[in-house]
């Protein structure tokens, strides 16, 4: 599901429907491919880009991703930072900034200071998922040009 500006979710489909099926199939083709032609056992780093708690487990639960791109920087549900480290193996996680939501971004725009308030913002969620034992080497982050 986008969470681009003035983006309408597409009720007819659910985001789960959209994304593991191809995220499996990928991981099928992969195995084919590498175990036909590459003849290694290198795997490509897939990151999955969701807001969505359930979708995430769904991933994390068949080892479909290595990485949570999460334009909510985990605060659409705090759980989702359980999952980061989940199986003994510790997810990264993409923190990105906005403000609002799809419908009112635009017209948050307004910044005293634009780099320090990214920079306080991310810094405060770095700080959070650090003390819910995120390692911080697998933390990176999303300025999110475009959100405002």
């Amino acid at each position: 599901e986008s969470s681009g500006p003035f983006v309408i979710p597409n009720p007819k489909i659910s985001e789960r429907d959209l994304v593991v099926p191809v995220l499996q199939l990928f991981q099928k083709e992969w195995n084919d491919i590498k175990n036909k032609i590459v003849k290694c056992d290198a795997k490509p780093i897939i990151s999955i880009d969701t807001i969505n708690y359930n979708v995430f487990k769904e991933c994390v639960d068949n080892d479909l991703v290595d990485i949570l791109n999460d334009t909510s920087a985990c605060t659409n549900n705090p759980e989702i930072i359980k999952l980061l480290k989940k199986k003994n193996k510790f997810y990264s996680v993409v923190l990105m900034h906005k403000r609002g939501n799809p419908h009112t971004m635009d017209e948050l725009t307004n910044y005293d200071n634009l780099v320090y308030d990214i920079k306080n913002y991310l810094e405060q969620r770095l700080n959070f998922l650090v003390l819910n034992g995120i390692p911080r080497y697998r933390i990176l982050f999303d300025i999110g040009l475009g959100f405002a």
